[in-house]
Parts: structure tokens; sequence; C-alpha cells
């Protein structure tokens, strides 16, 4: 039988991602939010450093996802970190590209959860690291809050079947 050829986005049967079976996936976590926080359609945000963020608990963040001109492959989204705050040490299968929109701080990376390296930013820088890299995202004011947006291939990924996220395993750090 020949293959459908596919003409429209629209015909494509969109599924969940099958969940990751280790006990440290977020998986669950971040699909439970997505679910009542579905991204925001736009082809422009206007204001990242303005923009309302929900409290994203299980991060220990604020976040706004967004779909923007009806992306298929890359999904941003903002996340913000309270004065003093600090995201909970995770790795996914994505790669991220993050500009830091207000702030300063610093993320910590590393392949095993020993060897750290750390990253500092303030306004207005742009770094990555590779992918399936643990890292931990910190805001170093007292007083101001760190907001970055992050760009990530998400949606490309998901359609693969291979988007994963993994916290850091709680009794190792």
């Amino acid at each position: 039988m020949p293959e459908k050829r596919i003409e429209s986005i629209e015909e494509i049967e969109i599924r969940d991602q099958a969940l990751s079976e280790t006990a440290n996936s977020e998986m669950t976590n971040r699909e439970q939010w997505n679910r009542k926080n579905p991204p925001t359609e736009a082809v422009i945000v206007k204001d990242l450093r303005t923009t309302e963020l929900t409290p994203r608990e299980y991060r220990n963040t604020k976040a706004r996802f967004y779909r923007l001109g009806g992306d298929i492959r890359l999904q941003p989204h903002v996340s913000e970190l309270p004065p003093k705050g600090k995201s909970v040490n995770h790795r996914h299968t994505t790669e991220a590209v993050i500009y830091i929109v207000r702030g300063v701080g610093h993320t910590i990376i590393s392949w095993d959860g020993v060897n750290k390296q750390r990253i500092d930013w303030e306004e207005g820088d742009l770094f990555s690291f590779p992918v399936w890299m643990w890292h931990q995202h910190f805001n170093d004011s007292e007083t101001e809050v760190a907001r970055y947006l992050a760009v990530q291939d998400t949606f490309a990924v998901k359609a693969l079947g291979l988007h994963q996220i993994e916290r850091f395993p709680e009794n190792q750090e």
C-alpha cells in the first residue's frame, strides 16, 4: 500500500510523548503543567522583560511557553527565578539556547554531577551547553528576579519520540 502524502500539518495525528521510564523523570510533571498552561500562540511577543508568567512549582520557576508563527520544530519559553532562587538540577534531550532577558546569575553544568563547571551570566548574554548535560540555573541577586528565554527544539525532538527530561537524583546532590 502506498504511503499517504501529507499536505498540511492538520493531517498529522498528534500524540502525547511516551514518558520516561526512569525514576527521576520530569516528563509527567511537565506534561501535566503544559495541559493546564498550553503554549501561547503568537507571531510576536512584546517585552519579554515584563510578560506575565505562571508558577511552575516542580521546577522552582515561573514560566510561559510559546508557539510562534505555528512553529513545528522550535519551542521558546521564558522562565524566571526569584531573588536568590535556583531551578532544579536537570537534563534534557533537547538542545537549548539561553538568552538572559533580566538579571544576573550563573548556571552549573556537568556530565556526571561531580566535575562541575560554572557559566556566569547577566542581562544580554547568550549561552548553551550540550544535550543531556546536567544543569542548574541560579539567580545571584538578593532583590531582583532573573529571567531568561530558552529556545529549544522541543517540537522536533518530541515528534521523533526522543523527548526526555530527567531530574538529578536528590540523594547525590
